[in-house]
């Protein structure tokens, strides 16, 4: 729901306010430039545009207007006042400002619910998943609503089930997957008896997650479904972190699979070769986030490498080593074309997503 806008050296400024994942977005051209949680009626928002430069804008809702200040960048601040929706004065003259803080504290009581329930399913072993389910779902409740609570966990839980699918495949006897609040899930399951194994079982799970995603983001675009597009951007994103190549993330098992697989010294010097591509363009489209974990699992990968590792696994071919590789780039990539339509498509709440990657 747009707040209020207003025009200020052609530029169009808008605060938009998001009831469902409780954000406030200030928006320049249609163009997202920041994002902060839902709060009361006076905000701040800090942005850098290419014509604008760096610019703060500050402002206080009364009941039918908005009181603004503009501060731009070696500039006296401009101010104005602007009106406010028809939505917005609405909203005002029923009391529901008071909505985002009153679902808030709804969503809390309902979580406290949820949670005391689950600890007492706790005492009985033969409920232990629906428990963890109930008190992730109730954690994540609190921490940010309901709807993104229940996508949260939706993703989590189809991203294990892929782990427990892979271990099936091979044989390997599987006690299947447990949601921890706050940890996100782990999937549960004998130990893999060749590098193979241990990398399929891996990757599985971020390749379910693409699935997921994809599939969320064709029904976002069908049916303009809000959930649709919040289970899409949320399973893209959580799904990219965990290819990071640091352990015990999906990522960092693979790595890890791929490189001391041989002790292949060639296998080691091609993977930071494209370590160090995969780095640069990160780098060079503004990922920054992800930079940095490429950093620390080359870091990780170069102070393993004289870690004695396991005789009893079989190793890796040296076309199962390329094929591994191209199969976890490509995946990666996937994930970070997949974060880039979504916002282009204005899926809600999917510019976080690129506001962390590019932090």
């Amino acid at each position: 729901m747009e707040l209020f806008s207003f025009d200020v050296q052609g530029r169009h400024f808008a605060i938009v306010l998001d009831f469902d994942l409780r954000l406030e977005r200030l928006v320049l051209d249609g163009t997202v430039m920041s994002v902060k949680p839902l709060g009361d009626t006076a905000g701040v928002h800090s942005g850098e545009d290419s014509q604008l430069g760096e610019f703060q804008l500050s402002f206080a809702v009364h009941s039918q207007v908005a009181n603004y200040q503009l501060q731009l960048k070696d500039a006296e601040p401009i101010t104005g006042e602007a009106e406010l929706s028809e939505q917005a004065k609405t909203m005002i003259a029923l009391g529901a400002s008071e909505g985002p803080q009153q679902a808030a504290k709804t969503n809390k009581k309902s979580g406290i619910v949820l949670l005391g329930i689950a600890l007492k399913l706790l005492k009985s072993f033969k409920v232990v998943k629906p428990a963890l389910i109930a008190a992730s779902v109730a954690v994540y409740s609190v921490m940010f609503t309901v709807e993104f609570a229940l996508a949260l966990v939706a993703v989590l839980i189809f991203h294990e089930y892929g782990h427990v699918r892979a271990m099936k495949k091979f044989g390997i006897p599987t006690k299947g997957f447990y949601l921890i609040p706050f940890m996100g899930g782990i999937a549960v399951g004998d130990k893999s008896r060749t590098q193979w194994e241990s990398l399929y079982i891996s990757m599985m799970g971020p390749v379910y997650g693409l699935a997921m995603t994809a599939a969320f983001y064709v029904a976002f675009l069908m049916t303009g479904s809000h959930f649709c597009g919040l289970v899409a951007a949320t399973s893209a994103l959580l799904n990219l972190v965990n290819l990071f190549p640091v352990y015990p993330l999906d990522g960092g098992q693979v790595v890890k699979a791929l490189v001391f697989s041989r002790r292949n010294r060639l296998a080691l010097m091609a993977l930071l070769t494209v370590s160090a591509i995969c780095l640069y363009a990160c780098w060079a489209i503004g990922l920054y986030f992800l930079c940095f974990f490429i950093v620390i699992g080359v870091v990780d990968i170069i102070a393993s490498w004289s870690i004695p590792i396991s005789d009893d696994m079989t190793p890796l071919t040296t076309y199962g080593i390329w094929f591994s590789l191209l199969w976890y780039i490509a995946v990666a990539v996937a994930f970070i074309v997949m974060i880039l339509m979504l916002v282009a498509a204005q899926v809600p709440g999917a510019e976080i997503a690129t506001k962390i990657l590019s932090s």
